[in-house]
C-alpha cells in the first residue's frame, strides 16, 4: 500500500512539473497619461491580447501616470539600464539622448495623416539604428492628433503669441516660444493649474485630446489648432528582456503589437475629432487658423527646422530630404 502511495504522489509531481506549471514573465509597463488617455487605454488592449495570446505566460502591468517615477528625458536610459523593461517614450521627449528621434516631434512638419506616416516610415530604419545602440527597440508606436493652444484670448496671427506664458512639453515647444516671443516653460500637467494661479503661465500647447483630459475650458478660453506637432509615442522593451522570451512568445506579441499599432493610427484621427467636440461642448472656441497665419507658422516651422538638422546630423538630413521630395513640401 505504502508503495502504491508513493508511485501516485510521485506521478503527480511528475505530471505537474511536466505539463501543468509555467513559468509566468511579468513586465511592469510605464505610461506617461492617465489610464483614461486614448493611449494607456490601447496599452491596456495591448496586455490584455498578449496575455490570452500568450496563454498566460506574459503579463504586462500597466503602470499610468508616470506613477513608477521615470520623466520623459529618462525614459531611454531607463529601458537601456533595464530599470524599465518596457516603456511609452515620446519621441520629442529624449532628444537629449538622441537627438535624431525628435524628427518625429519637429514643427509643422507634417499637417495631415499621411504626412505623419509617410514621415514616421522614412525615419523608422534609422531610428531602428538608433534604438539598438540604447539596447532596445520598439514594438509599436501610437501618435497624438496635432498639437494647439489653449489661450485666454483669440490668436489670429503669430504676432498674437508675443507675450503670451505658456506650458509646452518638449523642446519644440521652447524653440517655438523663443522664435515668437513666447515665454516657454516646460512642466508636466500636474503644474499648470498652480502656475496658472500665481501667474506663471496664460496658456499651455498640447492636442485636443489632452485638453480633455486637462479639463481645459476650467482656466482656457480659446483653443487654436495651429497643428504644430503630431508627436510619436515608441512602446520601446527591453532587449536582454525580450532575448529571455521563447521564439513562439516573441512572434505572438509581434502580431499583436502590429494590430494594436494599426488600431492607434486609426484611433488618434477619431479622438481629435471627438475632443474638439467636447471643447466646444463646455464652451471653447475652436478658432480656425486662416491660410496667412498658417504661412507664418510654416515659415517659422522652417526656420526652426533647419536649426536643429544641424545637431540631429546626417541622419535626420537624408530623412527630410526624401520626406520633402515625396510630399513636396519644404
Amino acid at each position: 500500500m505504502k508503495r502504491w502511495t508513493i508511485y501516485v504522489i510521485s506521478l503527480l509531481f511528475a505530471l505537474a512539473f511536466s505539463s501543468g506549471v509555467v513559468a509566468k514573465t511579468r513586465w511592469d509597463m510605464h505610461l506617461n497619461y492617465p489610464a483614461g488617455n486614448f493611449h494607456s487605454q490601447g496599452a491596456e488592449r495591448f496586455a490584455e491580447r498578449v496575455k490570452k495570446a500568450t496563454h498566460g505566460e506574459l503579463e504586462i502591468i500597466l503602470h499610468p501616470g508616470a506613477s513608477l517615477g521615470f520623466k520623459g528625458p529618462e525614459l531611454l536610459r531607463a529601458v537601456a539600464e533595464g530599470q524599465l523593461v518596457i516603456a511609452e517614450i515620446p519621441t520629442g521627449m529624449v532628444e537629449g539622448d538622441a537627438p535624431v528621434l525628435a524628427l518625429t516631434a519637429q514643427p509643422f512638419i507634417s499637417s495631415n495623416a499621411w504626412e505623419q506616416r509617410l514621415l514616421y516610415e522614412l525615419a523608422k530604419p534609422t531610428y531602428a539604428r538608433v534604438l539598438k545602440k540604447f539596447n532596445q527597440f520598439t514594438l509599436y508606436i501610437s501618435i497624438w492628433p496635432f498639437s494647439g493652444i489653449y489661450t485666454q484670448r483669440p490668436i489670429k496671427s503669430v504676432a498674437d503669441l508675443k507675450g503670451l506664458k505658456m506650458r509646452v512639453y518638449d523642446g519644440t515647444g521652447l524653440a517655438f516660444g523663443k522664435a515668437t516671443g513666447i515665454a516657454a516653460r516646460k512642466m508636466t500637467f500636474s503644474e499648470v493649474y498652480p502656475a496658472m494661479k500665481v501667474g506663471l503661465l496664460d496658456s499651455m500647447y498640447t492636442s485636443s485630446v489632452s485638453g480633455v483630459d486637462a479639463k481645459a475650458w476650467e482656466v482656457f478660453k480659446y483653443f487654436t489648432p495651429i497643428n504644430i506637432v503630431g508627436p510619436v509615442n515608441m512602446i520601446n522593451v527591453n532587449q536582454d528582456a525580450w532575448d529571455k522570451l521563447s521564439a513562439d512568445i516573441q512572434v505572438k506579441v509581434l502580431n499583436v503589437a502590429a494590430d494594436t499599432e494599426k488600431e492607434m493610427w486609426a484611433e488618434a484621427k477619431e479622438m481629435d475629432g471627438k475632443s474638439r467636440r467636447i471643447l466646444a461642448d463646455h464652451g471653447m472656441i475652436v478658432s480656425p487658423v486662416s491660410p496667412e497665419f498658417r504661412r507664418e507658422l510654416n515659415r517659422v516651422g522652417d526656420r526652426l527646422r533647419a536649426e536643429w538638422v544641424k545637431k540631429a546630423g546626417r541622419d535626420a538630413q537624408a530623412i527630410l530630404d526624401a520626406y520633402y521630395q515625396k510630399t513636396g513640401r519644404r
